[in-house]
């Protein structure tokens, strides 16, 4: 099946750029939290792998509620969401924690962006589908602060 482009002469919908920009940080946490995962070594290394596993599993069970909020609001969710992870530098589990803690921050960032749309417009639900992740990110920055601290 293929989808046909937007007719560029119809309006976007509301809040589309904030949307898909809290997406694809999503996307990014997850991935960078997962690739954090796998790539986990050193003295500490059994800690960070379930700590990062804990961190991609939260930010992917979030995901699709944002995606049908989005799509409920008529928004079409381009693939490209999808190949934006970045990409991440390590030297062990420590830098690890240090570079998924910027994405996280990142995901934040464009949260409260969609955060401030949805409420200009009174988008109760969408708030408190924002809400709920916001909440989680805090946990994530909680967690990844601790040990980035302790070390």
């Amino acid at each position: 099946m293929r989808i046909l482009p937007r007719n560029p002469f119809l309006p976007l919908p509301a809040m589309e750029t904030e949307f898909i920009d809290a997406l694809t940080a999503q996307y990014n946490l997850a991935g960078a939290a997962q690739l954090a995962h796998w790539n986990s070594v050193g003295e500490n290394f059994y800690s960070f792998h379930l700590l990062f596993m804990r961190i991609y599993e939260m930010v992917e069970e979030k995901i699709d509620t944002l995606a049908e909020q989005a799509r409920g609001k008529g928004i079409e969710i381009p693939a490209k969401i999808f190949n934006s992870v970045p990409e991440i530098e390590w030297d062990d589990c420590s830098e690890l924690a240090k570079e998924v803690l910027k994405v996280c921050e990142e995901l934040c960032e464009a949260l409260d962006k969609l955060h401030k749309k949805a409420d200009e417009k009174a988008e109760y639900g969408v708030l408190n589908v924002i809400e709920d992740i916001l909440s989680d990110c805090n946990t994530v920055k909680y967690l990844l602060s601790s040990v980035i601290n302790k070390i």
